[in-house]
């Protein structure tokens, strides 16, 4: 089992297909959501410290138009304007049926993480023909286990599975609001790969492998 730290996540996050994996902002628009918050502030960045543009209220409407961790970029139905609103203050009502039937009924088992990685995951689950999660595990501390499916297993390479990993990663410490997490992908037990946030950062496990394709 070796560790690699910082530097070596730095350089699989400027790789292709783990930026495109882990990017929040790729979430299907057009969802309705419902205002739960009395009065929940428009912002003009997803940030708490992001300036105020104006406000909701209670059952107001909006429409999604991006998303970012836990934050949700929306238009007003009432006034139409547009500003970032934190995920837990507004309820979706209905999905959007932009990808048509089939896209709004798709589940990569992601949705209640991060609907826009879910859907991410769900076209490139379409794509190949089977899906990538046979089961997704939430745990106290930040933990987060994703157990791939044994298609999905043989299909990739080695490089293949560490670059899912840094993208399941970096999708988690965004929905934590860069909390510190760890995430495990593989069944438990050596076979997982993981990375885990410690004091001198991220840190990358890998168990011992044989040949892969």
């Amino acid at each position: 089992m070796s560790r690699m730290t910082t530097s070596f996540l730095g350089t699989l996050a400027g790789i292709g297909v783990a930026a495109a994996l882990a990017l929040p902002a790729a979430a299907a628009p057009g969802d309705i959501h419902t205002v739960t918050g009395e009065k929940v502030n428009l912002r003009a960045a997803p940030s708490d410290n992001a300036s105020i543009r104006s406000t909701v209220t209670r059952g107001d409407e909006v429409i999604e138009l991006k998303q970012e961790g836990s934050w949700i970029g929306v238009r007003s139905m009432r006034t139409g304007e547009e500003g970032w609103v934190f995920g837990d203050l507004v309820k979706r009502q209905t999905p959007s049926t932009l990808g048509g039937a089939s896209s709004a009924a798709s589940d990569a088992g992601f949705g209640r993480i991060s609907s826009g990685f879910d859907g991410l995951l769900a076209g490139i689950n379409n794509q190949l023909g089977y899906r990538f999660a046979e089961r997704v595990e939430q745990s106290g501390n930040g933990a987060l286990r994703v157990v791939p499916t044994q298609e999905w297993l043989y299909n990739t390479s080695r490089e293949a599975k560490i670059y899912a990993t840094l993208a399941l990663y970096e999708m988690w410490k965004n929905h934590n609001n860069g909390r510190p997490v760890s995430v495990a992908l593989g069944t438990p037990g050596s076979s997982a790969i993981a990375i885990e946030d410690s004091g001198r950062g991220p840190e990358l496990s890998l168990p011992l492998m044989g040949a892969s394709k």
